[in-house]
């Protein structure tokens, strides 16, 4: 049975294939990888990384944050202080190339 983020993160793939597809044909579309830390999950696009999300409950940064929260990346390792919705309770906003921004 699939988690719920392995679920949205298909959807993620699915849209952003769709879009590559109808934008760019010099190279065949390349899925999301992720990489799980102590706290939040890396999402990677190649060789940069496209988003976090949180796995935790508590403050990010001095925010409040709640499990699943999807937060554009500030460097390699850390994430941005401001999450950009919730990927369990659909309020996350994202485009092809990341997180939006605030």
């Amino acid at each position: 049975m699939k988690t719920k983020f392995e679920i949205w993160l298909e959807k993620v793939n699915e849209e952003r294939k769709s879009y590559w597809d109808n934008n760019f044909n010099y190279k065949p579309y390349e899925p999301l990888t992720v990489k799980k830390g102590n706290k939040l999950m890396k999402i990677i696009d190649g060789s940069s990384v496209w988003a976090f999300v949180s796995m935790f409950e508590g403050e990010h940064k001095g925010v409040p944050i709640k499990k699943g929260d999807l937060m554009k990346p500030a460097t390699w390792s850390q994430a941005a202080k401001h999450p950009r919705g919730n990927i369990f309770d659909g309020t996350d906003k994202w485009e092809f190339y990341g997180p939006n921004y605030l």
